[in-house]
């Protein structure tokens, strides 16, 4: 009885270590900085290290933001090549990608837990990076998707140029709203020994030509004209003449011409030594 007592205990010693490692196993945390797994009889290992992130839930903010700021700077160790051999990304591209994480920091930690997950089967195995250079050129976008960065929040004086297509690339975010005016007084002529007309065109000709840019109602030859380009590539073509208040449907791209094709017939009036030339003003119509 006694004997049997003592093999009991025994087994049930052995069953509570053999429990406890796996328990201990099972708990053993994630690993946090630079990893990998070494080569051993039965697997070969990983060809380079990984980067795991801290958990960042439950940091203090001081804290975090440190932790935020290493892990990016980790991460961009790799991605240009300063790691190993095996990783190294177009150095603007991550030039790009870093600009919008330092805006948007708690991006950052989404980012870094999966950078881990594209980084395990490169260093595992013997794949390419491409997927991984292709999700971390996705990045920019997708993280600023929806957002504008470039609000008219200035005023630009410019002058039009006659012999030039599209004039300025200014950029606006949707619901911006500019007054777009052109000087009164200043004339030109868009046909050879044409009549001068100021950006309000030749009222004489309403435009129905599908060869000029602006041809449906409202449109005259030789007038100013604008053209908004949002950032989805949608492209509109406005009459403005001498004023206009226009709003920015979405987030595009603002410029201005004359309705014309033809540059080399056009010509600014001059008066003996004084020639005109028209200025436009692009101003926030709401203020600064």
């Amino acid at each position: 009885m006694s004997r049997t007592l003592s093999l009991l205990a025994l087994s049930i010693l052995i069953v509570g270590v053999a429990e406890g490692k796996k328990k201990k196993k099972e708990e053993a945390p994630p690993p946090v900085g630079w990893h990998t797994v070494e080569a051993t009889k039965k697997d070969p290992g990983w060809r380079g290290e990984c980067y795991y992130p801290p958990t960042f839930e439950g940091m203090p903010i001081t804290d975090r933001r440190m932790a935020r700021q290493k892990t990016l700077e980790e991460m961009k160790k790799q991605w240009l090549g300063q790691k190993d051999e095996i990783v190294s990304f177009d150095a603007r591209m991550i030039d790009d990608l870093d600009t919008v994480l330092l805006g948007r920091p708690e991006a950052i930690e989404t980012v870094a837990a999966k950078n881990a997950e594209m980084c395990q089967p490169i260093m595992s195995a013997n794949g390419d990076t491409a997927s991984w250079s292709s999700w971390l050129a996705s990045l920019p976008g997708e993280l600023t998707a929806g957002e504008c960065n470039t609000p008219l929040d200035y005023q630009l004086i410019q002058y039009l140029d006659l012999g030039q297509g599209w004039q300025e690339r200014i950029p606006m975010c949707q619901g911006n709203r500019a007054t777009i005016t052109a000087t009164v007084n200043d004339y030109y002529r868009v046909q050879q020994n044409g009549e001068y007309i100021n950006a309000e065109g030749d009222l004489t000709q309403p435009n129905t030509d599908p060869t000029l840019p602006c041809n449906y109602e409202g449109c005259y030859v030789g007038m100013l004209i604008g053209r908004f380009v949002t950032d989805a590539g949608i492209e509109t073509v406005f009459p403005i003449g001498t004023s206009k208040l226009f709003e920015a449907p979405e987030h595009g791209v603002f410029s201005f011409t004359i309705n014309d094709i033809t540059a080399w017939d056009n010509e600014w009036r001059s008066n003996g030594a004084i020639t005109d030339h028209t200025a436009i003003t692009v101003s926030p119509a709401d203020g600064y």
